[in-house]
Parts: C-alpha cells; sequence; structure tokens
C-alpha cells in the first residue's frame, strides 16, 4: 500500500523527518520495509505480546494508548492523533513484551518504519538520527513529568497533564474515561477532581458541560503543568 501525496507532506512535518529533504524521504517510503496499514475503529494496533519492532505514524485517525494497573484495570496514558510517533520503547531492545495497549479509537492509517529501515537511516542520515535523539529526550521529558503529577502533583497539575494529552484543543469531545475512572486514573478523590474541574474552569482554560469537556486556552492549561 503506497502512501498518498498529502500523507507524504504530514510525515515531512513530523518531528522526525524535519528538515529532511524532500528527495530523501521519497527514497525511505519507497524502501520495502516501510509499510502502511489500516485499522478499523476499535482493532489492536499494538499489544503487550502482539507488537511489530517497528517505528509507527500516525497517518489518519486516533489511537487510544493505556497500560493495566496492579489491579488489571486500564489506565489511560494518552491518545495519538494524525503525526504521532509510537513504537520507539520496541525498537531497539529484545523484551518480549510491549508497555501498552494501542487501539485505533477511530479508521486509522498508520505507516510502519522496521527496525532495519530505522538502522539505516540513523546511520545514513545525521539530520534523521539527530531528530530521532530529539524525540527520545522529549519521551523521557513526557514520561518524568507524568510520573511526578500521577505522585507528587496538584490535582490540577495532574488534570491538566492528562486533558493536555488526550482532549484535542479547541473543539469540544466527551471525556475519555468515566469520571470515577479518571479519579482512581490521576490518584485523586472524586471531590478534589471536580475541584480541580472548577478551577481549569473558573481560569478560561477549559469548558466543561456534563461529560463534554473542551480545552478553550491551552496556554493558560499548560501554566497549570508546571
Amino acid at each position: 500500500m503506497k502512501l498518498r501525496e498529502n500523507e507524504i507532506e504530514l510525515l515531512l512535518k513530523t518531528s522526525l523527518f524535519n528538515m529532511v529533504p524532500d528527495s530523501t524521504l521519497l527514497r525511505i517510503v519507497a524502501s520495502p520495509y516501510c509499510k502502511v496499514k489500516t485499522f478499523e475503529k476499535g482493532e489492536l494496533v499494538y499489544g503487550t505480546r502482539d507488537f511489530s519492532r517497528s517505528l509507527g505514524i500516525v497517518l489518519s485517525g486516533q489511537l487510544r494508548v493505556t497500560k493495566n494497573n496492579a489491579d488489571g484495570h486500564a489506565m489511560l496514558m494518552s491518545t495519538l492523533t494524525q503525526g504521532s510517533l509510537f513504537g520507539a520503547a520496541a525498537l531497539f531492545n529484545d523484551e518480549t513484551e510491549y508497555a501498552t495497549d494501542i487501539t485505533a479509537l477511530t479508521e486509522s492509517r498508520i505507516v510502519f518504519m522496521t527496525q532495519v529501515l530505522m538502522q539505516r537511516m540513523i546511520r545514513r542520515e545525521p539530520r534523521i538520527a539527530e531528530n530521532y535523539i530529539k524525540y527520545l529526550s522529549g519521551r523521557i521529558l513526557f514520561l518524568n513529568k507524568k510520573m511526578y503529577f500521577l505522585t507528587a502533583g496538584t490535582a490540577e497539575q495532574r488534570l491538566s497533564s492528562f486533558l493536555f494529552d488526550n482532549v484535542p484543543q479547541g473543539r469540544p469531545c466527551e471525556l475519555p474515561m468515566q469520571i470515577n475512572k479518571l479519579a482512581g486514573a490521576l490518584n485523586i478523590s472524586r471531590a478534589s477532581l471536580y475541584r480541580a474541574f472548577d478551577a481549569l474552569t473558573q481560569s478560561g482554560a477549559v469548558e466543561k458541560s456534563g461529560k463534554t469537556i473542551c480545552i478553550t486556552d491551552a496556554e493558560r492549561l499548560k501554566k497549570y503543568m508546571r
């Protein structure tokens, strides 16, 4: 399955291919180690024992990333949208299990670049190697912040981090989790969660009506994450 012209343009805008010449990307996507797959809504993309050693990039659709906690309940980690990268945790190691489950929220098209292709890209293209290192550094920072918010952050910090990772900006959508499950995932009481929602709403960062949430001011929301 070949990449469409608009999908190649999308890849050029991702962090991995920042400042990479068009001709270089065209050679990469023509490789037999670069494959495009379509997943139906609800279909498992990656599972703990069902994954490939490839870097995936979302061309269209949305994916939900979850991880089972100690009680066996799935905890929502993030939502991947167009242009998001995933799979780095399985790319260059021998672990037999993947860290999370990734499921298609909508019909999704994804391009996969195998370990062999990524090795060649990193060896032959210094710009891609640098971009990939920056991406990994960003992931380390993201995970460190998430760990902090889930263990020591205030209720507002935990909620704002969750919303920023899982709610599209500027348009209303349904909360990704029920209130009681969200409180459990953030390790706070329901009362604290409601107070955090009130604080974010009163600040103008978000609007909430019943089960519907909308990020109205992303920059204001980010201030709670510092």
